[in-house]
C-alpha cells in the first residue's frame, strides 16, 4: 500500500541475503496530538464515510478498505463522528495521498540486499490529508494536513529516542494523528464544537451553523 511498506517488503528477504526486519518511526518533528486534546459532543454526528487512498496524487482504490477500516476506528474513538450507513446527518470524505520516489526506495532495498543487510538504509513514507464534512448542503473543510514514517532496514543507525513498529502499524499511527488534527483544527475554527462551546458549529440537528469557508 504505502512506499515505505513495499519497500520493507521487498528488502526484507532476498536471495543474497538473511532476513532483515524493517523498522519504522513516525517523524519525530510532528507534534503529537491525542484524543484527550479534542472537546467532546453531547452527541456525536452520524455521517457516511467515504474515502480515497491515492501515490503521488493519483487513486489506488487497492488501498481503499485499508483506509476506510482504520478511519471508522479512529472516528469512533473520538466520540465525534459515527461512521454509518443508515440515518446518516450528512457525511465526511478523507483522502489520503502517498507522495515519494518508489524508484528510489526500491534502488536502496537492492544495496541492502546486497551487502547482506551490513548496509543499512532508511526510506521517508509522506503524506497528505484533506478531510471535508458535509451536513445539510454546507461543507466544512481543514486545510491539507502533512506528516510523514521512516522505514529502516539494515545497519542503520535510528534517532534518539524513537519508538520503532512494524510499518503496518506506523501507517495506522500516521493516520490516526492526520485523522486527530484534522478534527482537532476543526474544532479551534468553530466547527464540531460541544453543545457547551458558545461559538456555532456542527449542531446535532443536522443543521451546520457556520463553515469555515462562510467566513
Amino acid at each position: 500500500m504505502s512506499i515505505g511498506t513495499r519497500f520493507a517488503l521487498a528488502v526484507a528477504c532476498t536471495a543474497l541475503a538473511a532476513c532483515v526486519s524493517p523498522r519504522s518511526f513516525l517523524d519525530p518533528g510532528v507534534p503529537a496530538v491525542s484524543y484527550a486534546d479534542l472537546g467532546k459532543r453531547a452527541e456525536p454526528l452520524n455521517l457516511k464515510l467515504t474515502v480515497e487512498f491515492q501515490r503521488n496524487g493519483e487513486p489506488f482504490p487497492r488501498a481503499d478498505p485499508i483506509l476506510k477500516d482504520s478511519a471508522q476506528r479512529v472516528l469512533r474513538a473520538t466520540g465525534l463522528i459515527v461512521p454509518t450507513d443508515a440515518d446518516a446527518a450528512g457525511s465526511i470524505r478523507i483522502v489520503m495521498n502517498n507522495i515519494g520516489d518508489l524508484k528510489e526506495a526500491e534502488a536502496k532495498g537492492t544495496k541492502i540486499g546486497l551487502t547482506l543487510g551490513l548496509a543499512g538504509s532508511t526510506v521517508k513514507d509522506a503524506y497528505e490529508m484533506k478531510v471535508s464534512i458535509a451536513v445539510n448542503g454546507r461543507t466544512a473543510a481543514n486545510t491539507v494536513i502533512k506528516h510523514a514514517f521512516y522505514t529502516s532496514v539494515g545497519n542503520e543507525t535510528l534517532p534518539p529516542g524513537v519508538e520503532t513498529v512494524p510499518p503496518n502499524v506506523a501507517f495506522d499511527r500516521v493516520l490516526e494523528q492526520m485523522l486527530l488534527r484534522a478534527l482537532r483544527d476543526m474544532q479551534k475554527a468553530g466547527e464540531l464544537t460541544d453543545r457547551r462551546d458558545p461559538r456555532p458549529a456542527f449542531d446535532t440537528t443536522n443543521r451546520m451553523m457556520r463553515t469555515r469557508h462562510s467566513r
